[in-house]
Protein backbone atom coordinates (compact mmCIF):
# COMPACT_ATOMS: atom_id res chain seq x y z
CA UNK A 1 0.00 0.00 0.00
CA UNK A 2 1.17 3.53 -0.90
CA UNK A 3 1.29 6.28 1.40
CA UNK A 4 1.27 9.99 -0.13
CA UNK A 5 1.61 13.30 1.69
CA UNK A 6 0.53 16.36 0.51
CA UNK A 7 1.91 19.70 0.59
CA UNK A 8 0.26 23.05 -0.56
CA UNK A 9 1.70 25.57 -2.01
CA UNK A 10 1.41 28.92 -3.11
CA UNK A 11 3.50 31.05 -6.15
CA UNK A 12 3.30 33.25 -8.76
CA UNK A 13 4.51 33.85 -12.72
CA UNK A 14 4.38 36.75 -14.68
CA UNK A 15 3.57 34.53 -17.59
CA UNK A 16 0.33 32.78 -16.97
CA UNK A 17 -1.31 30.80 -14.35
CA UNK A 18 0.23 27.05 -16.05
CA UNK A 19 3.35 28.68 -15.78
CA UNK A 20 2.64 29.20 -11.97
CA UNK A 21 1.70 26.01 -11.52
CA UNK A 22 4.81 23.94 -13.42
CA UNK A 23 6.98 26.60 -10.66
CA UNK A 24 5.15 25.37 -7.89
CA UNK A 25 6.11 22.01 -8.38
CA UNK A 26 9.84 22.22 -10.05
CA UNK A 27 10.55 24.08 -6.87
CA UNK A 28 8.74 21.24 -4.67
CA UNK A 29 11.26 18.82 -7.32
CA UNK A 30 14.06 20.08 -5.35
CA UNK A 31 13.55 18.63 -1.99
CA UNK A 32 10.69 16.34 -2.93
CA UNK A 33 10.93 12.82 -4.50
CA UNK A 34 8.29 10.76 -6.48
CA UNK A 35 5.66 13.55 -6.96
CA UNK A 36 2.55 11.90 -8.47
CA UNK A 37 -0.06 14.94 -9.09
CA UNK A 38 -0.54 18.94 -8.41
CA UNK A 39 -4.38 19.96 -7.89
CA UNK A 40 -4.31 23.68 -8.41
CA UNK A 41 -7.20 24.62 -5.96
CA UNK A 42 -7.57 28.22 -6.53
CA UNK A 43 -6.50 31.48 -9.13
CA UNK A 44 -5.89 34.84 -8.82
CA UNK A 45 -4.09 37.55 -10.24
CA UNK A 46 -3.26 41.10 -9.39
CA UNK A 47 -4.26 43.96 -12.11
CA UNK A 48 -1.90 47.33 -12.79
CA UNK A 49 -2.81 50.79 -13.40
CA UNK A 50 -3.80 50.30 -16.78
CA UNK A 51 -6.73 47.63 -16.05
CA UNK A 52 -3.93 44.24 -17.25
CA UNK A 53 -3.01 41.62 -15.22
CA UNK A 54 0.42 42.04 -13.71
CA UNK A 55 0.58 39.22 -11.79
CA UNK A 56 -0.63 35.39 -12.11
CA UNK A 57 -1.28 33.73 -8.35
CA UNK A 58 -1.83 29.88 -7.91
CA UNK A 59 -2.22 28.18 -4.68
CA UNK A 60 -1.80 23.97 -5.50
CA UNK A 61 -1.38 21.21 -3.63
CA UNK A 62 1.62 19.09 -4.44
CA UNK A 63 0.78 15.32 -3.66
CA UNK A 64 4.19 12.46 -3.46
CA UNK A 65 4.47 8.76 -2.26
CA UNK A 66 6.31 8.27 1.08
CA UNK A 67 9.27 5.67 0.85
CA UNK A 68 8.90 3.12 3.14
Amino acid sequence: MAIMKVLELMTHSDKGWEDAAQRAVSKAAESVDNIKSVWVQDFSATVGKEGKIESYRVTCKVTFEVKD
